[in-house]
């Protein structure tokens, strides 16, 4: 666990061969958390690793879709003199839609997954898709609108709570290859056939 067990593990290379392009695709997947049955790496050193995603009987996940950088993410260190390091995990978006429907769906996003694919791609898929709040979930930490402000667009933040960090920076979801990984999550958006 982050924090626990401290020491490098392997070498860190930051040149210019190994900068990468910064951002997210447009489409993010969000998921009630009790919705998702989460299958992590049982290697040791491996505890940021889900290797499998399934949702729960008759429960789906749902895309977010944003424009350019709508779609962000991230996470601050929280560290503690008397408690093991652990992680706030963000996730921010706009809205744009104001129909009833809309609204209350924005209302109501509290104890999300989001999973999020990087605009940079390794060839093996390694570290392209990007999981938030697996363990403890992202509850909205900022809710704001105004109507002559950003088109009357809604200004979303979810965040981890307070006391409820993760244990790692952020999750990487992998199966096998980036193909599978993003088959495996494009599946949960629907109920199986």
């Amino acid at each position: 666990m982050a924090g626990c067990i401290g020491g490098i593990a392997k070498e860190i290379t930051s040149t210019c061969e190994t900068s990468k392009v910064g951002g997210l695709e447009v489409v993010a997947w969000a998921f009630n958390r009790k919705d998702l049955e989460i299958t992590y790496s049982a290697t040791e050193g491996e505890e940021n690793l889900i290797t499998s995603l399934a949702n729960a009987t008759a429960k789906i996940g749902y895309r977010i879709t944003g424009v350019k950088k709508l779609l962000n993410c991230g996470h601050d260190i929280v560290v503690a003199d008397d408690r093991p390091n652990k992680y706030t995990h963000f996730f921010a978006l706009q809205g744009f839609e104001f129909d009833q429907e809309s609204e209350m769906n924005m209302d109501d996003l509290d104890d999300l997954v989001i999973i999020v694919e990087r605009k940079d791609k390794a060839d093996d898929g390694d570290g392209v898709f990007n999981a938030y709040g697996c363990k403890y979930g992202l509850f909205k930490s900022a809710d704001s609108a105004r109507a002559n402000d950003i088109n009357g667009a809604r200004n979303i933040e979810l965040m981890s709570l307070g006391g409820q960090e993760e244990p790692v920076s952020k999750y990487i979801v992998l199966d096998t290859d980036y193909t599978n990984t993003l088959a495996l999550i494009e599946s949960l958006m629907s109920l199986p056939t």
